[in-house]
């Protein structure tokens, strides 16, 4: 499987991870402060990651800083 450039995703507006299910950075981010702490809850909130699996890891970087950051604040 080929990997996606990171640098298309900075010119989506608003920045999308997940193009095959039209899943944004901010969609998850939502979820994530709303009670998403796996990858699979990701998965079965927003759908993403569920077609080619391109996205997983920025899906997984995103839940990890999310989470993170929450445990900062």
């Amino acid at each position: 499987m080929n990997e996606i450039d990171p640098k298309v995703f900075q010119w989506m507006r608003p920045p999308m991870v997940c193009l095959c299910r039209h899943v944004s950075a901010e969609r998850l981010r939502s979820e994530i402060r709303h009670g998403a702490t796996t990858f699979e809850q990701l998965q079965e909130r927003t759908s993403c990651s569920t077609v080619c699996g391109t996205c997983e890891g920025r899906v997984r970087e995103i839940l990890r800083t999310e989470i993170e950051a929450m445990r900062r604040s």
